[in-house]
């Protein structure tokens, strides 16, 4: 009899004494968040000399960040034709830039601290469905990093078969200088590496209420000159700042149980990638350092619903996408779980300034780890040096197809589901 895989998430083994605040603090800087962003935060921000402290409302890499499949990438929900397309030559392969640095940023931290997070080298393949998706995605970003001076490997059909096993993709295109991780163990071991360095880590600490320089917890408060939001709309003092901003979409993880050499050859005849294809909602797959496999996607039902547990449809669909594509290869998957992913509107990050608290600056919406520890940078740049060269494309107050009142009509889920829609749709 077929079981579906456990529901949990593989990741976590949590064992770490979490220590609240307990009495009144003043500092320079508190970061509200312990995921990929507001550690990246934390760390640009202590690098400058500020006096930072940060609070999680749970332990630091619960989130988002924690579940993650640990893609180090610089495509995420965008790429880089996409960037051009929208921003123009000039402003695409500078925002495009930007992302990669966050790929140098995680990649310098798990060598300058001896991060254990299963690091891998694995270049990026994004596969092609169908032919018309390989003329107008594959193809395109082909040219675009060709334009822009960036190395890539485009495969028609026959010559993808060579480097991925399957003959069920209309072709693909590499890159390289990228690599999967254990992104759980990364914000464990940067944890630790801020407290060392001498940032203040309270998990377990919740942000009640925000005004302008202060931050109420349950058991105390915080004053600082700056007040960085790290948490999408899933805490409760950021939602009624971020309620018609950002909202989720959710994904899915599932994890094989460890395959043989003669099976991983069977999927990567020549060398291990992390692997999505180009469905709108699309699926994704890489190679854990154990060579089990990690398998990721969603299913239109439950892109935009609360977080779904025991989901025998997602499972249903992922085994049946990887058999199709893999028919040869048989595995069996042994965990499965849920994640919310903070997203905006237009499928682009929120970073910027309230406006009618000037102490407050929101990241959110960084589809992607590297766009998140490069936002986290950026905004400590920002502050610091004042460099206000993304604050437009970035602005939480920029325009949207629907805005406030046509979501209050249609409901959060249905504005975000057809504003997503539409703006991937139209690229």
């Amino acid at each position: 009899m077929h079981l579906l895989p456990q529901d949990q998430v593989f990741w976590y083994v949590n064992t770490i004494n979490n220590q609240p605040l307990l009495h009144n603090i003043t500092t320079d800087v508190v970061v509200i968040g312990g995921g990929m962003t507001g550690l990246s935060t934390a760390q640009a921000f202590a690098e400058k000399g500020y006096g930072v402290t940060l609070i999680e409302k749970n332990y630091c890499g619960a989130g988002a960040s924690g579940k993650s499949s640990g893609f180090i990438t610089p495509d995420s929900e965008l790429s880089l034709f996409e960037l051009q397309r929208i921003f123009g030559d000039i402003t695409g392969k500078k925002i495009w830039e930007l992302i990669g640095s966050g790929v140098h940023i995680i990649a310098n931290n798990i060598k300058q601290y001896s991060i254990n997070c299963d690091y891998q080298l694995q270049d990026t393949l994004v596969v092609a469905n169908t032919s018309r998706a390989f003329i107008n995605d594959v193809q395109k970003e082909y040219d675009n990093r060709k334009k822009a001076g960036y190395d890539s490997i485009l495969y028609d059909q026959y010559s993808l078969q060579k480097v991925l096993g399957s003959p069920a993709y209309s072709g693909g295109i590499s890159y390289g200088g990228t690599f999967g991780i254990h992104a759980y163990n990364y914000c464990l071991a940067m944890k630790q590496a801020l407290h060392q360095s001498g940032v203040h880590i309270y998990e377990e600490t919740p942000a009640l209420r925000i005004f302008n320089k202060k931050v109420i917890t349950p058991l105390a408060s915080i004053q600082a000159d700056h007040i960085i939001i790290c948490t999408d709309r899933f805490d409760p003092a950021a939602s009624s700042f971020l309620w018609d901003k950002i909202y989720h979409v959710q994904t899915f993880l599932m994890l094989s149980v460890p395959l043989s050499e003669e099976q991983v050859k069977k999927i990567f005849p020549t060398q291990s990638f992390m692997v999505w294809d180009t469905d709108m909602i699309y699926q994704y797959y890489r190679l854990t350092k154990d060579n089990r496999l990690m398998l990721g996607g969603s299913d239109l039902l439950y892109t935009y619903a609360d977080e779904s547990h025991n989901n025998e449809r997602v499972a249903k669909k992922l085994i049946n996408y990887f058999r199709a594509k893999f028919p040869h290869v048989s595995l069996e998957f042994e965990y499965i779980w849920p994640g919310l992913i903070g997203i905006s509107k237009d499928v682009f990050p929120v970073a910027g300034f309230d406006e009618s608290m000037p102490s407050v600056y929101y990241i959110a919406g960084a589809c992607g780890l590297p766009f998140a520890a490069a936002l986290g940078f950026h905004c400590a740049d920002r502050i610091a040096n004042k460099n206000t060269e993304f604050d437009d494309y970035f602005s939480p107050y920029r325009s949207f197809t629907f805005g406030p009142i046509t979501q209050r009509l249609l409901g959060t889920r249905l504005t975000f589901a057809l504003s997503n829609f539409i703006a991937i749709g139209s690229l």
